[in-house]
């Protein structure tokens, strides 16, 4: 009998408290590895503090929050370990104007890692290619549609090539043919990396 696989993310009893306001009390949640988990409920109800709970930014007030069976550890350089093992598609994609797509999609890569420039550019092309945009490699994020710019915050995110990725709003400000389009890739991703999704959403 094989034993049960660790869940990809687990909260036990935790309490999350921001500006001495509890937002969320009593909160147990088991993600399962390999599993697209939703968290739906209007704006205003503690979800996007429950993402800032993952990322280690919010320290529970009491209980207990675990990514891949280990704590979320509290110190700085510990913090920033695991975070590379977290994708994280923010509600504003967050790319930056004066770079280029590629640019954008470099940029995890080239503050992480050490690799050898044409191996880089290898990777780049590829995350891009993952999510149908190896062609946009040389625009610039104000020539870009809303759906082109979040699969490239999308592609961004998965630089790294990280086990956990966390959606926050990403379907926010785009119409229903890009919604679709971004939907669908999240399964295509989750399902051919091998990835745990979570995504918040109202």
């Amino acid at each position: 009998m094989t034993a049960p696989a660790t869940p990809a993310v687990q909260l036990d009893g935790v309490r999350l408290d921001r500006g001495g306001r509890t937002i969320l009390r009593d909160l147990d949640l088991v993600v399962p590895a390999g599993s697209i988990t939703a968290v739906l409920g209007p704006s205003g109800t503690g979800k996007s503090t429950l993402l800032a709970a993952l990322t280690g930014e919010l320290v529970p007030a009491t209980g207990s929050v675990q990514v891949f069976g280990q704590p979320v550890p509290r110190g700085a350089r510990a913090l920033l370990e695991m975070r590379k093992g977290l994708g994280v598609l923010l509600q504003g994609n967050g790319l930056l104007t004066d770079l280029s797509v590629a640019g954008n999609v470099a940029l995890p890569l080239r503050a992480h890692t050490r690799l050898p420039e044409p191996l880089l550019q290898r990777l780049v092309a590829m995350k891009l290619n993952a999510v149908g945009l190896r062609a946009a490699a040389d625009l610039y994020p104000r020539e870009l549609s809303g759906g082109m710019a979040r699969r490239v915050a999308l592609a961004r995110a998965l630089a790294l090539d990280p086990p956990l990725m966390l959606y926050d709003e990403p379907l926010t400000g785009l119409d229903p043919i890009a919604s679709g389009v971004i939907m669908s890739l999240i399964q295509r991703l989750n399902r051919s990396l091998g990835l745990t999704s979570i995504i918040v959403s109202h």
